[in-house]
């Protein structure tokens, strides 16, 4: 393959603009990523994939979109899906119809991706929900037991694959113990290494399963006093080499306002650190509004930014990845079926709905 920008690009709306052609077609962007402001309808959203890989042209771009269930759903058009914390309230009373219950939920949400040509989803949300975790994070979390995490965790990527898509394990190296909102400032945990472990475990257990992982902007004091996750060379090297992780690891929104600095120059220092790829979402960030409002100054700025291009290794790894099969109609019934049957003698009698 030729080079590639190590960027996920948001888009502006509905279809591309003139000057998104432009840089897809002198750029290369490895990737897209796709928010409400970019759909209106299954068949447009189908439209508006297609489109970006005519642009592409020589090669098939990663379409991600943030499909964990809950509140954080962009695609729905099968149905509204549940967060994650009701699957860990069901472990607690039935772990084993839990487990499958939470993979049979990952398949739907990731079909849904697969049906209008998207591939990767960004979940399963591997972060602790602790007493002190912020409500940005929230319902987001499976449980406070890093081993529920992470058994949790396995079976929605299990889903995640069974419904056609890649999967993305975040936010390394865990955002459960942050009291604050990496969208509106930068969060500091002041942890000891040994509680840190906690946080790691749903990582370093998934690390050698998961396609993606995706970085926090969180700065750990313990660890890196002086960078964020996301810019810090030393906690990159614990996640590829103590955790073995050995897919494509994903720099979060630099756009986020726990990042300071030139837009461009926020890129570069994630990928300086050894991010393989950074979401530049082009989101005005604002309280209830992220992903919503496109920063189209920001875009003007990457338009004329000296970025590097994907290195080889990452490049190599991205290429490798074999996008699983699509379920097929048959398929997805009998998924529905059985979620709804193992719901109803589950999370329904704890006074949980499903909208499916």
């Amino acid at each position: 393959m030729k080079a590639l920008l190590p960027l996920l690009l948001g888009l502006a709306g509905t279809r591309l603009s003139p000057d998104e052609k432009a840089l897809i077609k002198a750029r290369r962007p490895a990737g897209f990523l796709l928010f409400a402001r970019n759909i209106e309808s299954e068949a447009q959203v189908r439209a508006l994939v297609d489109e970006l890989g005519s642009a592409c042209g020589d090669y098939t771009p990663v379409v991600a979109v943030d499909q964990e269930g809950g509140r954080v759903q962009r695609l729905s058009f099968g149905g509204k899906l549940p967060a994650a914390r009701v699957f860990g309230e069901w472990f607690g009373k039935d772990p084993s119809h839990a487990l499958e219950g939470c993979m049979l939920n990952a398949l739907l949400l990731a079909a849904q991706l697969r049906a209008v040509g998207a591939n990767l989803l960004l979940g399963p949300v591997l972060d602790l929900g602790l007493a002190e975790t912020h409500a940005v994070i929230g319902e987001r979390a499976f449980a406070a037991r890093p081993e529920t995490v992470a058994e949790l965790g396995e079976a929605f990527l299990r889903g995640v694959a069974q419904g056609g898509c890649w999967g993305c394990i975040k936010h390394a190296p865990g955002h459960g113990r942050a009291t604050a909102d990496s969208h509106f400032g930068l969060p500091q945990v002041d942890a000891a290494r040994e509680e840190l472990e906690q946080d790691f475990l749903p990582f370093k257990a998934l690390a050698g399963q998961a396609e993606f992982m995706m970085t926090a902007h969180i700065k750990y004091a313990a660890l890196d006093a002086e960078n964020p996750a996301t810019y810090s060379p030393r906690l990159v090297k614990m996640m590829k080499q103590e955790w073995g992780f050995g897919g494509v690891l994903l720099a979060d929104d630099i756009g986020m306002q726990a990042l300071g600095g030139p837009y461009v120059q926020r890129a570069k220092q994630a990928l300086h650190a050894g991010c393989d790829l950074v979401i530049a979402a082009l989101s005005v960030v604002k309280h209830g509004m992220a992903g919503t409002v496109f920063d189209a100054e920001s875009f003007a700025a990457l338009q004329q930014g000296d970025l590097p291009q994907m290195e080889a290794g990452a490049l190599a790894r991205l290429e490798a990845l074999k996008l699983p099969e699509a379920p097929g109609a048959e398929a997805l019934d009998k998924a529905r079926a059985r979620l709804k049957k193992l719901w109803a003698d589950g999370p329904e009698r704890m006074g949980y709905s499903l909208a499916l």
